[in-house]
């Protein structure tokens, strides 16, 4: 992927969803290191998940410019940040909270969702309830753009509800899923791009048939070096 003639390079301001986000620009080494580092990490990854990503390379990148401006404009290093500089990478279970948003505490560990009866919402990110939400940590945002049910053969997740801060976006159905339509018929499904800035509250709610889901979360984890080099992170 071309990172250089991306149209968000040039841009100071982007929206998604009525909210306005303003743009920290990447110099011509930032965006040399995104356009190898991007390269690399999308050849670790499914054909269909690198489709999905070379597909919003634009959004994304406007995503990473718009989490850099919240982090104060520090540098981007890419795979391999110092920790006061800004990293990415695949977003991981410990970058999202279950059950709890008090400080170092409910860190999800898995992307376990149980459902317990057909048509019953059930929290998935949250930060106490079904209908409270989490805040993410001060280092780090998220660029959401797919999920993947790692339930084979058959997922049970049929919709999901994302509430980003004061934006309560429609529930999205999300059973096709369970169709695989793409070269490997895999169960990943792209969603709308999401970008969750540091310190944005996060509630996504989840509907599906009876059975334990493991629902992964695809995107990017955008953060400074200490947080994103945590084997366990805590925020």
């Amino acid at each position: 992927m071309r990172v250089v003639g991306l149209s968000s390079l040039a841009k100071t301001e982007t929206s998604q969803y009525g909210q306005k986000f303003s743009l920290a620009s990447l110099d011509a080494e930032e965006q040399a290191i995104l356009e190898d580092n991007w390269n690399k990490l999308l050849s670790t990854t499914d054909s269909q998940v690198r489709r999905i990503f070379e597909e919003r390379a634009d959004t994304i990148v406007a995503g990473i410019m718009a989490i850099k401006e919240k982090l104060n404009r520090r540098k981007f290093r890419g795979m391999n940040p110092g920790d006061a500089e800004i990293g990415f990478g695949f977003i991981r279970p410990g970058h999202v909270k279950t059950g709890s948003n008090a400080v170092g505490v409910g860190m999800r560990v898995n992307w376990r969702v149980a459902f317990g009866a057909i048509g019953t919402w059930v929290r998935y990110l949250d930060g106490l309830n079904i209908t409270t939400p989490f805040n993410l940590s001060e280092d780090h945002g998220l660029i959401i753009t797919h999920l993947v049910s790692q339930v084979s053969p058959t997922p049970f997740v049929r919709d999901v509800h994302f509430q980003i801060g004061r934006v309560d976006l429609i529930p999205e159905e999300v059973a096709d899923i369970l169709i695989g339509d793409n070269m490997n018929q895999v169960a990943v499904f792209p969603i709308p791009t999401k970008i969750v800035l540091p310190e944005d509250e996060l509630l996504v709610t989840a509907n599906g048939e009876v059975g334990n889901e493991d629902l992964k979360l695809g995107g990017l984890v955008v953060g400074l070096g200490r947080l994103l080099k945590r084997e366990v992170p805590t925020w």
